[in-house]
């Protein structure tokens, strides 16, 4: 009976936390949206704004997703993550929805040392490199994002490596591949995603040293990246939550 008590008094004290930390960032109006840093996968930090969401840690496997205008998701890892609503699985071969002005718009506003004119020419050369291989890449820009924390970087690879997509990153001490240009680095990673999803044919010569690694056709969706792709588990569901917001914010 002391444990049933004692078990039910520490479930309200970790409810009272969640509601405590939202009621701060609403009052408060700032804080920081951190990814897990599993594998290659780097950790983002930004300013608050209304349209940016939070992911806090409160304890090691508990975290809070906070976005005021969209919704609220109190989320423990041993639960489903609750994501926007989109198709339950996307593939990675396809066409994408947006246009290289709302890319750049969703990448400018989320870092804004990243110029307009830059982010458009992000945005305008992952849809000419994915539509050349047919790839969606409206995933291939939220995967960049994540990848790069909105080319904040922050990990081991470095800005100046042309490098969209950890490729080569193998842990924490390796800077992975470099690229001549934006192009080759953006080609790189498409072709990448390519390998694993498809058994077709390159458009353009190949690029991407570790596309003779990859088992072709072996992953079709963008949840199969958990795993293969990078070593966390919820790596694809974090792409497919940047998809929805840029979904949901093209308006």
């Amino acid at each position: 009976m002391v444990k049933s008590a004692l078990n039910h008094f520490v479930r309200n004290l970790h409810y009272k936390r969640y509601v405590l930390v939202l009621l701060m960032f609403v009052l408060g109006g700032g804080g920081i949206f951190s990814e897990e840093n599993t594998g290659h996968d780097p950790s983002l930090s930004m300013r608050f704004s209304k349209q940016q969401s939070l992911l806090i840690r409160l304890q090691q496997k508990d975290f809070v997703v906070f976005c005021p205008i969209d919704y609220i998701v109190l989320y423990n890892t041993k639960v489903k993550m609750l994501l926007p609503k989109l198709k339950t699985s996307i593939s990675i071969m396809g066409q994408g929805r947006l246009k290289a002005t709302t890319l750049a718009a969703f990448l400018h506003q989320n870092n804004n040392q990243v110029s307009t004119s830059e982010a458009f020419k992000i945005a305008k050369i992952y849809i000419e490199e994915s539509k050349a291989e047919g790839v969606n890449y409206d995933i291939a820009f939220s995967q960049m994002c994540l990848e790069t924390g909105f080319l904040r970087y922050g990990g081991t690879v470095l800005p100046g490596q042309n490098n969209f997509s950890g490729l080569g990153v193998l842990n924490k001490k390796t800077r992975g591949f470099s690229f001549r240009d934006i192009r080759l680095g953006i080609r790189a990673h498409i072709q990448h995603l390519k390998a694993y999803a498809s058994h077709g044919k390159l458009h353009h010569n190949l690029v991407d040293p570790r596309f003779r690694f990859v088992k072709r056709g072996s992953i079709k969706k963008v949840d199969d990246l958990s795993g293969k792709w990078a070593a966390d588990k919820r790596y694809g569901k974090k792409i497919r939550y940047l998809l929805g917001r840029m979904y949901r914010e093209k308006d």
